[in-house]
């Protein structure tokens, strides 16, 4: 056969795509009139185009090559078990998605409207890593494919690729597709990685062009009230109100910046708006637990503590909890540990960091020790990373029918390694300083530990106690944004507390020097002596900047921004004590720890 003038041989349709997917590898000049002449007899044909795509980027025509992707992308579209798939994924099924797009792919592996299916598929069947390659693969053919790049940047999301995603998306929105879409999302991005001023930014962009959307205030108010422009948070929620003044969340976002600042015409539209929508359960847990908390302001307890239970009761029933199920889990990891050795703790290789896990309950301080910590010249504080329980989640998925705590007992070291080194490279991207050690404050970790200790050497962590009671109560008074099913329920709280206690002592006991465990009280009672205890757990020398933690300008993501602000204060210290003849069930729940 002749180089320049090659014969078309006649026949089938297959056997002409064939013929031209050979003449790739002659000419691809000769490919691609095979692959027009093959289009004039079937226009819509799919594998014309996509034989006409590689045709143009092997002849190094991109913007071709991309462009007959396109048209390829647009007739598969219509193909009946593509249609299916389609079909399939709109109703939940998505298993069975899974199980056509890969019949097509079978047939035609690189179609990419499959490819996207198939990795739709998947990403709803919780596989974003499965769902990222083919995705790539997709935006790199087809960089204009918009549904692919908008489905990549959900995958990376999920995997906490979170820089990833935001270079993916730039180009959805300089091209302004599905701007307010692509928008918020970029907002949520930039919250993940704790650059909340840029978030604030990013809300500032979205409501300049439509200033009419109650919950996009109530989120610009978050940023701004993370980076400490309080006056400008309360103008934020005021907005919202005005559009709405019967809205739960932006009343609680309101107190709970200051429920001080309250005033007794604010209280009567409260009570109102409960009135109103007390047949709503999401806005009527979020007007309960704001009416508490003024209530409570004004030292008007009883009143304070019902609406405190009728708003847990709400929360309870939306978020069902098993106490059973978590005692259990922390008697199994005791068992595995007395069983499986912990590691030592080493120090991080080469130009590593040392990740500093901060544990405990909620409301117990951790958002102070991190902003001390993080006034230190080698310290950085990252705030809540939820890292640590995707892997978790991960491992759970990849081990079906097997406890957490035993799949993590037959880890093997390689294995343990490679979770290391997952955590390490996720949490990299939230170092913006660059210093040696790096704070994940997510209070919750504490259920992780058997994995952390295992997986991260090098990692250390303190693991900060504050009296139950107090502690707890904090707990069943606070609106948890992420969810703790433990804390609508008094019983609940106090078994949760009790278990909390039970694996971080025993954990520290088996590993001895992994973990320190610091007494908020001791905090109160001596900062520099517990802040130099800390330090010399990391191995760094003391620094007196510590001490003024209040002056830090760092953001504060948690309930807490405002309180950390000012310095150190006993305000938090009994708080549960006026309460006292409601907390029967507490008290039994938790046990000695009450009064200890």
């Amino acid at each position: 056969m002749s180089k320049a003038e090659p014969t078309v041989r006649p026949g089938s349709m297959d056997e002409a795509l064939g013929n031209g997917r050979l003449l790739l590898k002659q000419d691809p000049r000769v490919a691609l009139q095979q692959a027009h002449a093959i289009l004039r007899r079937q226009p819509d044909l799919p594998a014309a185009f996509r034989l006409a795509a590689a045709a143009h980027r092997a002849m190094g025509e991109q913007s071709e090559a991309m462009a007959a992707e396109l048209a390829a992308l647009r007739h598969s579209q219509r193909a009946p078990t593509l249609v299916a798939t389609a079909a399939a994924l709109d109703a939940g099924e998505y298993g069975k998605a899974s199980q056509l797009a890969a019949e097509h792919l079978r047939a035609q592996p690189d179609d990419l409207a499959a490819l996207t299916l198939s990795a739709e598929s998947a990403a709803r069947l919780g596989l974003p890593d499965k769902a990222e390659p083919l995705l790539r693969l997709v935006v790199e053919r087809a960089p204009g494919f918009e549904p692919a790049r908008s489905l990549l940047v959900g995958a990376l999301h999920a995997q906490h690729k979170d820089t990833e995603a935001l270079a993916v998306l730039q180009p959805l929105i300089d091209e302004e597709v599905e701007l307010r879409t692509s928008l918020a999302l970029r907002a949520r991005l930039l919250t993940d990685l704790g650059r909340h001023d840029d978030a604030a930014a990013t809300y500032e962009q979205m409501l300049r062009t439509d200033d009419r959307d109650v919950g996009l205030w109530i989120v610009y108010g978050d940023a701004l009230r993370f980076v400490g422009h309080k006056g400008e948070s309360a103008l934020a929620y005021r907005r919202a109100l005005g559009l709405d003044p019967l809205h739960g969340q932006a009343w609680w976002s309101l107190v709970n910046l200051d429920a001080a600042a309250i005033t007794q015409g604010d209280l009567a539209c409260m009570e109102e708006a409960l009135a109103a929508r007390g047949h709503e359960p999401e806005h009527a847990g979020n007007l309960h637990f704001a009416i508490g908390a003024v209530r409570q302001s004004k030292a008007e307890h009883e009143a304070a503590f019902d609406h405190y239970a009728k708003g847990n009761a709400l929360r309870r029933v939306a978020q069902p909890y098993d106490r059973a199920a978590l005692t259990g889990r922390v008697d199994e990891a005791l068992a595995q540990a007395k069983a499986t050795a912990i590691p030592p703790r080493r120090r991080p290789q080469g130009s590593g960091f040392t990740p500093l896990f901060i544990v405990g309950m909620p409301r117990s301080g951790s958002t102070l020790i991190e902003r001390v910590l993080g006034r230190h010249s080698r310290v950085e504080a990252a705030g809540e990373l939820a890292i640590m329980p995707w892997l978790v989640e991960r491992l759970g998925r990849d081990h079906p029918g097997v406890s957490i705590e035993a799949a993590i007992a037959g880890l093997s070291r390689p294995q343990l390694s490679a979770i290391g080194r997952t955590y390490v490279e996720r949490a990299a991207e939230h170092r913006r300083l660059g210093r040696p050690v790096l704070i994940d404050k997510l209070h919750m970790n504490w259920q992780h530990l058997s994995l952390i200790l295992r997986a991260l050497p090098e990692a250390r962590v303190i693991d900060l106690r504050r009296e139950a009671m107090d502690c707890c109560w904090s707990n069943y008074r606070t609106l948890f944004s992420r969810g703790h099913p433990a804390a609508s329920d008094q019983c609940d709280l106090g078994s949760f507390y009790v278990d909390y206690g039970r694996l971080t002592d025993g954990l520290a006991a088996l590993a001895p020097g992994a973990i320190l465990q610091i007494d908020y009280a001791n905090v109160l009672d001596d900062l520099e002596g517990q802040t130099r205890r800390m330090l010399d757990f990391l191995g760094l020398a003391f620094e007196p900047d510590c001490l003024d933690f209040h002056l830090s300008t760092a953001p504060v993501a948690t309930a807490s921004s405002e309180q950390v602000r000012r310095p150190l204060n006993r305000e938090g210290v009994g708080t549960w004590r006026p309460y006292a003849k409601w907390l029967g069930p507490l008290r039994d729940a938790l046990g000695p720890l009450a009064d200890a």
